[in-house]
């Protein structure tokens, strides 16, 4: 999509205001010092002469339909501008109801005018409160002027600009220099050179002899002064049925392409557009309505990338996004519009070359397709959160409209909720739709819940030219129950040999709006969100994280989330014991005809019988006297020979390789 940053204002001109302000107080002015049409009488006075008090500007009483009603002096002309001043007001306000001018400007041409005026007519009052004849001395032209001024300075203070100001933030990759007048650098013998410090320092640059000691950043084809080849790319052209046909219309050395529809030649208003160019080498491409002079003139990045590429894919909306009034050419349905094309190599070669053209034109005569609703934020069928009531919905619509929604399928007039819809064409979302806004209510527990959606084009329109649909879309809400952690674990105690040791924490959940499938998180400190990170194995019924600890005592809290927006909270407590110490041997001795040793832990032992340099695996097992406690081990006992016995406990801790745990001669017991 084009986009572009614009300030668009919508006002006349301020010649046209004034004009309009001017030609107000004449006509004011000439029937009410000249004519008489509401007075009834009137004195011509020479320009430069001041007004006596009968037959002269100052001695005019206010008379209606031939009757005077009010006397000659400053009543009269104070109630002249009420009713001159209101006149010229009314006239703005029609207009401005009318649609004639814009209503802002009419507002503010109303209250300029009347405020003028009365300042004009204010002006002779006081001339005739202060004269000792009771009259305005002020001569003609003077108290016009006086309210000109002020109509002047009340607009200027009331009308307000209408301003829209559009504004697009584009992430996009670092853009390295064009060329390779820096690739030298990335050779310094005291840094190493990578490829991407390497193509950092120039588009041109390349890392050769990659994986030797003889790595070299070089300018490649530095003697390149060719422009990038552009052409059309088909297998980029959609939607399906259209076909690129060459501009015969456009003089050498520009070139271009039309892009038809078969059979009707133009596109249908508002198709999600897409093409594509392809070019002999990487490059980086613009495309602009406007054909300029050069490359960097250019507005708009081809497909929104400033990489360098052979294949190169544009969409947009037809006739949208160019509809803004300013200075962006508009294109309606029976229109045509011509996009231009110019890439630029590593090296900078193409920036004066010859562009590319590519032009459409938009079916003619009026638009009697429905709109579509193209999608929604909410896919049907999803589930919803237990006790939800109501969620936030918004609707996706190919072209501005106006959306309503109901729990039954029904006409778009007589479907209870309106939706709030964005209409203006720098509104449109990434996938170049139009938006509207709505809160789904009613949502019942445990139940499929129905709405259905119709739209209703040309938002402002005459409503015997608007499309409806005919058919409305339809969106369903599964209703959820409350998700349930079942168990967390673990508890109790851990021990290990090192100084820290693995534990494994688990959960279950249950019900919910999968029947307990969920996404679990994990957290120390459950007082900030953000503390909660994912579990290793979730996304299931069954959840589990590995974490090596050191000693210490412990409490993590879960936090289960389902497709639904269901939460479920425990926690679980447990202690980590480091046990560095291999088991001791309290006692050994003679019971009976076996040889029998206590050790201080839970252990099993092994001995032999020529040396304490043995591994453990390889040593003759002891047995245990009993499975509980292992505590107690014991051996067939020989008075001729001589036990090197070994013991591990659980934790795995036992003596160096070398080293026993005890000697024990058999004579000596």
């Amino acid at each position: 999509m084009l986009k572009e940053r614009k300030v668009i204002i919508k006002q006349t001109a301020i010649f046209e205001i004034l004009l309009l302000i001017s030609f107000s107080f004449a006509v004011a002015f000439i029937f009410s010092e000249y004519v008489g049409f509401v007075s009834g009488r009137i004195s011509t006075i020479p320009t430069g002469k001041t007004a006596a008090v009968s037959g002269k500007i100052g001695g005019k009483g206010f008379s209606l339909f031939g009757k005077e009603l009010v006397e000659a002096g400053a009543g009269s002309h104070l109630l002249s501008g009420l009713a001159w001043g209101g006149a010229v007001a009314g006239i703005f306000k029609l207009l401005g109801s009318f649609g004639v001018i814009d209503k802002g400007l009419a507002d503010s041409l109303s209250l300029a005018s009347f405020t003028g005026v009365m300042g004009w007519q204010g002006a002779h009052a006081i001339s005739a409160f202060v004269s000792p004849t009771g009259a305005s001395t002020l001569t003609i032209g003077v108290a016009p002027l006086i309210g000109l001024g002020i109509g002047v300075a009340v607009f200027i203070a009331t009308y307000k600009k209408e301003k829209k100001e559009l504004v697009s933030f584009e992430c996009l990759p670092y853009e390295a220099p064009l060329g390779g007048n820096n690739c030298e650098l990335c050779n310094d013998p005291n840094l190493p050179c990578s490829e991407y410090r390497c193509k950092s320092l120039g588009q041109a640059c390349v890392l050769e002899n990659v994986g030797t000691e003889n790595e070299i950043c070089i300018w490649k084809s530095k003697d390149d002064t060719s422009a990038p080849k552009i052409e059309p790319w088909d297998e980029a052209l959609k939607p399906e049925g259209l076909e690129y046909v060459p501009d015969r219309a456009l003089s050498p050395p520009n070139r271009g392409f039309k892009l038809l529809k078969r059979p009707a030649g133009c596109l249908d208003p508002f198709t999600k557009l897409q093409f594509g160019i392809l070019t002999d080498e990487q490059a980086q491409c613009r495309i602009d309505y406007e054909l300029t002079n050069t490359y960097d003139e250019m507005s708009f990045l081809f497909g929104e990338t400033n990489l360098f590429l052979k294949e190169h894919n544009q969409s947009l909306k037809v006739p949208s996004p160019f509809v803004e009034t300013g200075d962006v050419p508009e294109i309606h349905n029976d229109g045509t519009y011509q996009l231009w094309v110019r890439c630029i190599d590593a090296n900078g070669n193409g920036q004066d070359a010859a562009a590319v053209s590519f032009s459409f034109c938009v079916e003619p005569g009026p638009d009697t397709t429905q709109p579509q609703i193209e999608g929604t934020s909410i896919e049907n069928g999803q589930p919803v959160s237990f006790n939800a009531d109501e969620v936030p919905i918004e609707v996706y619509v190919n072209e501005p409209a106006g959306c309503k929604w109901s729990k039954q399928d029904k006409d778009y007039d007589f479907m209870e909720n309106e939706m709030i819809c964005q209409t203006e064409s720098y509104q449109i979302n990434a996938e170049l739709n139009y938006v509207c806004f709505g809160r789904l209510t009613g949502i019942e527990n445990r139940e499929d819940n129905a709405y259905y959606f119709r739209c209703k084009d040309k938002p402002n329109s005459p409503e015997n030219e608007r499309n409806v649909m005919t058919t409305s879309h339809l969106l369903v809400l599964r209703g959820s129950e409350e998700l349930v952690i079942d168990d967390v674990g673990p508890t109790g105690e851990f021990s290990g040999s090192t100084t820290v040791v693995e534990v494994i924490l688990t959960a279950k959940t249950s019900h919910g709006a999968n029947e307990g499938r969920a996404n679990c998180y994990l957290a120390s400190d459950p007082s900030v969100s953000d503390n909660f990170i994912p579990m290793q194995n979730t996304g299931s019924f069954a959840h589990n994280q590995s974490l090596f600890l050191p000693a210490g005592e412990y409490t993590y809290y879960f936090r289960c989330i389902d497709a639904g927006g269901n939460t479920a909270e425990d926690s679980t407590t447990f202690s980590v014991e480091v046990d560095l110490q291999g088991p001791s041997i309290a006692r050994v001795y003679k019971d009976g005809s076996g040889l029998k040793i206590i050790t201080n832990e839970r252990a099993e032992c092994v001995y032999s019988l020529t040396t304490c340099n043995f591994n453990f695996e390889d040593g003759l097992p002891m047995l245990i006297e009993d499975p509980t406690t292992k505590d107690s081990h014991f051996t067939e006992w020989d008075e001729s020979k001589t036990y090197h016995i070994k013991c591990r406990d659980e934790q795995g801790n036992q003596p160096s390789p070398d080293q026993c745990n005890i000697i024990a001669k058999g004579s000596e017991l």
